[in-house]
């Protein structure tokens, strides 16, 4: 932990107190939280997420945020989201299921500016989001913030685990936030009310018929605006005389952009030697990049458990067509990582029946330190979440003994529905891979 404490005395933060954090446990919390929040907000709702499902709880949700608009004609209400995944499936998308709300409502799709000419044309929809997203998930209601991994879905409301924590009371955190989320919308395409899309009037150069470069010097200055507007970073003790015993340190990572906040964070984390510190590390999605995998399994000496999805706890088991071996795929890359990991690195698989898993984070707890952390956010630490798709995180440190307790038992409570991974693991059934995902895993791993 003394590790970490040098880390965020460099990383601009917020103060906040640590009752007003609050970690919800279930798919259902979260939609009834969303609910709920959506319904005390007065001045402003700001949503980023991948996309908006279309099934009657997303509806519903759709209606209260239109009776929010109603009951107070002042609120401000901006929606984000990724623009492949958006317009997908055309009157069951997203877009086509919030144009009724503009233009009382601002409407924003992210384009990523790497799908451009010939591989725009060649690529077919669903496929083409391999090559980058708007990946944020947060939810800011006034001054409360509600940052996760889950997406604004029925299967996120339901049964697909993720995490989701709420920081009420922090005007300074949301106002962050709501400025992050307008910046990616300043440079991306708004939806009318007929469901026609165009440019965003704010956005002077098109994400892919202009010139990458100038299109990432124009995004890349809004959000470094953004950035410096945090205080400047504040070395602990953490202040205890005003009550603000927890602090939070908002962190990016779009690595398309040069913007690496979270990956230079984790080289370093995942680098510490000599330190009593036991982490818990997790992702839906096993795959992390090469830098972490080798740093984890080779040269940090703290212990960790990672968990992460059994074949039929991934979102892509029983799939159509070639989605159905995306699992084989994560075992593959898990049966790597456990023959090179050293001992002091143990690995889990999530398994709940008729449940999916997609959590990510990490938890760090020392006996010898009176800090815990964690990390929350929107980032599954695979290739894609640190060079192709938009993702924001935050660290949480507190010296609140209550949070801390709260925050250990949040990852006991996923690991209840987990199970060790021995070598005996990769020769059952479900963790057979067929010889073809084998040969090409190597070469499509960075997609996924």
């Amino acid at each position: 932990m003394d590790e970490i404490r040098r880390l965020i005395n460099e990383i601009p933060s917020i103060a906040v107190q640590a009752d007003h954090v609050k970690i919800l446990e279930t798919p259902r919390q979260f939609y009834d939280t969303l609910i709920a929040l959506t319904r005390n907000a007065h001045e402003r709702i700001t949503l980023s997420t991948l996309y908006l499902g279309s099934g009657s709880l997303e509806r519903n949700l759709v209606s209260e945020l239109e009776t929010a608009l109603t009951r107070f004609p002042g609120l401000q209400l901006n929606i984000l989201l990724d623009y492949l995944r958006g317009t997908r499936e055309g009157e069951k998308s997203s877009a086509a299921l919030l144009k009724g709300l503009v233009p009382r409502a601002s409407v924003h799709l992210f384009h990523t500016p790497h799908l451009r000419g010939l591989l725009k044309k060649a690529l077919p929809e669903r496929t083409n989001e391999i090559v980058g997203l708007q990946h944020m998930k947060l939810y800011i209601f006034d001054d409360d913030v509600l940052i996760s991994g889950a997406n604004l879905s029925h299967s996120y409301f339901t049964n697909r685990q993720d995490r989701y924590v709420l920081i009420e009371k922090s005007p300074q955190l949301a106002e962050f936030f709501v400025r992050l989320v307008d910046a990616v919308s300043s440079c991306s395409f708004i939806l009318e009310s007929d469901g026609s899309i165009k440019i965003s009037p704010r956005c002077n150069v098109h994400p892919y018929r202009q010139t990458f470069h100038e299109y990432e010097a124009l995004i890349r200055s809004r959000i470094m605006g953004v950035l410096d507007s945090l205080p400047s970073a504040s070395p602990f003790p953490i202040d205890q005389v005003s009550g603000a015993d927890t602090r939070v340190f908002p962190l990016i990572q779009m690595g398309m952009f040069s913007l690496n906040q979270e990956n230079d964070l984790l080289i370093q984390v995942f680098a510490s030697q000599d330190t009593p510190s036991k982490m818990t590390l997790t992702s839906g999605y096993f795959n992390f990049v090469d830098d972490y995998a080798r740093l984890i399994s080779k040269r940090g000496t703290y212990s960790m458990d990672i968990i992460c999805a059994s074949p039929q706890a991934n979102g892509f088991y029983n799939g159509s067509g070639l989605s159905g071996y995306v699992p084989s795929l994560y075992v593959i890359v898990s049966e790597v990582f456990f023959r090179n990991k050293r001992p002091q690195v143990q690995l889990f698989e999530y398994a709940r029946p008729e449940w999916t898993y997609h959590a990510k984070g990490l938890w760090i707890e020392s006996k010898e330190s009176r800090l815990s952390a964690t990390l929350v956010g929107s980032s599954n630490y695979g290739y894609r979440s640190v060079h192709r798709d938009l993702e924001a995180q935050l660290l949480i440190v507190t010296s609140n003994e209550h949070l801390k307790s709260r925050l250990h038992s949040e990852h006991s409570r996923l690991m209840e529905w987990s199970g060790l991974v021995e070598a005996s693991t990769f020769l059952r059934p479900d963790h057979v891979v067929p010889g073809w995902v084998r040969l090409f895993a190597r070469y499509i791993r960075n997609f996924f």
